[in-house]
């Protein structure tokens, strides 16, 4: 172990004297450290605890879970992917109900991240559709074949529309709910247009 890593591991060494100093023992415990190792570690003094800082000789091992390195950088990526989601979705006009339902997340924390994005809330259930934009809606996520609404992919398809069309994202989701409410799942897909449906 070369002497920089030696001395951030005996850092940890120093870490758990502090430790033992306040009276936290379960660190120490954790790492198998014996009792009268223990007691000897809380009676070092100033200049021995200044030697161990500094010395070149290490008296932990430090090694690296590679299964465990993996799935951390894999939960590190899904978080960020979906941490952009969630501004994604802000950003096109969600709704706090929205983020409830697809991120879980609280009207705290939405209002939060609404003020660090320098978002606007919108007030209502959102903007009235017209036939042809719920036209296109429907265009879009006929072509989509989702057929679960409150899904990833179905929110991926709905942020699209709403992307594309300048609308805003609570107005789509409504819209597609309302179809999924009043056409059972499996005619969803062969049913006509909304605009075609109003005037039937």
């Amino acid at each position: 172990m070369n002497n920089n890593l030696s001395q951030a591991a005996n850092g940890l060494l120093m870490q758990l004297v502090m430790d033992l100093k306040s009276g936290y023992l379960r660190r120490c415990e954790s790492l198998g450290i014996k009792r009268e190792e223990m007691q000897m570690l809380q009676g070092l003094s100033l200049e021995e605890l200044h030697y161990l800082a500094n010395s070149e000789v290490s008296v932990v091992s430090v090694s690296i879970d590679h299964s465990n390195l993996v799935s951390m950088l894999q939960r590190a990526r899904m978080e960020q992917k979906r941490m952009q989601r969630i501004d994604r979705a802000l950003a096109l006009g969600s709704s706090i109900e929205l983020m409830q339902t697809f991120f879980g997340l609280s009207s705290t924390d939405v209002a939060a991240r609404r003020r660090i994005a320098g978002i606007e809330a919108r007030s209502g259930r959102g903007n009235t559709l017209g036939d042809e934009d719920n036209a296109e809606i429907w265009r879009l996520w006929q072509k989509s074949g989702v057929e679960e609404v409150e899904s990833p992919d179905g929110l991926d398809v709905m942020m699209l529309a709403a992307e594309q069309l300048n609308i805003p994202l609570t107005s789509v989701w409504h819209a597609v709910k309302g179809w999924h409410r009043t056409t059972p799942r499996r005619a969803v897909s062969q049913s006509q247009k909304p605009s075609e449906r109003k005037r039937a």
